[in-house]
């Protein structure tokens, strides 16, 4: 039998475009063997032996994610959104979801719709509330509409002979943005400043920006549109600093050079066999300040970074004798109470 990167050599050779093009659908992309975002993120993260398992898996599917993807296409493909996804009926001619005429009903409907993905009524309602919301923005009102906008294209790359994918909600050639639609509990600066570190979004800012210029593009600013999900579905925008996604970047190219081994070779390596040691220090250090470090490093009183401490609840840690406290967190608090004693 040949290997992945045996089959994908076979049948990418002649298809290999640099291009971000159209047409190609969710379902098509994600099926592609090429190194995307995810994977190459898990890589890092998890060992190659997961990720190959993983390759064989069903897709996970939650309603989490159903209702991520209806939101998606209703902002960015609303012209799909009655094709892809339906409103699961309340009730079909009198009879509740609990009863047997439903289910067979209801099981007609799917019939008579394949591919179509249904939702209940609530989430569904949700769903197209959180998308009118962003529609209001100001910045998705210019992008969505501009002739120079590419939305929900894909593109397929090389880096050292590594097949690798990419497909952002949103490029604009002219202006260089690349556009990431988010929902998320908490749009808040504090809160989505988490949610990066958390989910791993510098990874996938890194990863889009790498593989755009490898495409011959010229990509200026990753840019996160950001929704909650749950009303009023307040938006906002953020942007990483481009020398903090430059930074991320040889991650990048470390998870696409592991690809390409495992393809090569077809060994997927699991944990190290050796006996490592754990660095615990560093885990719960890592960008972490005592309240002192703190005083001393902003100029402020020890008394004054209890109380913004307390004030905007921020997390403290526990190592030692010490309770340490994330830097990124008590400056964006700083600068939130500057802010307020100048207004």
């Amino acid at each position: 039998m040949q290997s992945l990167y045996h089959q994908h050599r076979r049948t990418r050779t002649k298809l290999l475009i640099k291009m971000l093009r159209l047409g190609i659908t969710n379902e098509a992309y994600h099926a592609d063997p090429a190194l995307g975002r995810s994977v190459a993120d898990n890589l890092l993260t998890t060992c190659p032996a997961k990720v190959k398992h993983a390759m064989g898996q069903p897709s996970p599917s939650s309603p989490a994610l159903l209702n991520g993807g209806m939101i998606h296409s209703a902002v960015l493909e609303p012209n799909l959104t009655d094709t892809e996804y339906g409103c699961k009926p309340a009730e079909i001619d009198g009879n509740s979801p609990r009863t047997n005429a439903y289910k067979e009903a209801f099981a007609e409907m799917e019939d008579a719709n394949p591919g179509k993905r249904w939702l209940p009524p609530s989430d569904y309602n949700m769903c197209m509330e959180v998308a009118a919301s962003v529609l209001q923005h100001p910045l998705a009102k210019n992008l969505l509409y501009d002739a120079s906008s590419l939305i929900e294209h894909t593109g397929f790359f090389e880096i050292e002979g590594t097949p690798c994918k990419v497909r952002p909600d949103l490029y604009n050639k002219d202006s260089g943005i690349v556009l990431d639609l988010k929902t998320t509990i908490d749009a808040s600066e504090k809160g989505f400043a988490k949610s990066v570190r958390q989910y791993g979004y510098l990874f996938q800012a890194a990863w889009y920006m790498t593989a755009l210029r490898a495409m011959g593009e010229r990509p200026k600013q990753f840019v996160f549109l950001v929704v909650e999900k749950s009303e009023p579905y307040a938006t906002a925008c953020y942007t990483i600093a481009n020398n903090d996604i430059e930074k991320e970047v040889p991650r990048v190219l470390e998870a696409i050079k592991i690809y390409g081994e495992c393809l090569r070779t077809d060994v997927w390596p699991g944990y190290s066999d050796d006996i490592k040691t754990l660095n615990l220090g560093g885990l719960f250090t890592t960008n972490r300040l005592s309240i002192t470090q703190i005083a001393d490093k902003f100029r402020v009183s020890r008394s004054f970074v209890c109380k913004v401490v307390k004030k905007h609840e921020l997390e403290q840690r526990k190592v030692g004798n010490r309770n340490m406290i994330d830097i990124v967190e008590f400056s964006t608090a700083l600068r939130w109470e500057n802010e307020r004693k100048s207004a």
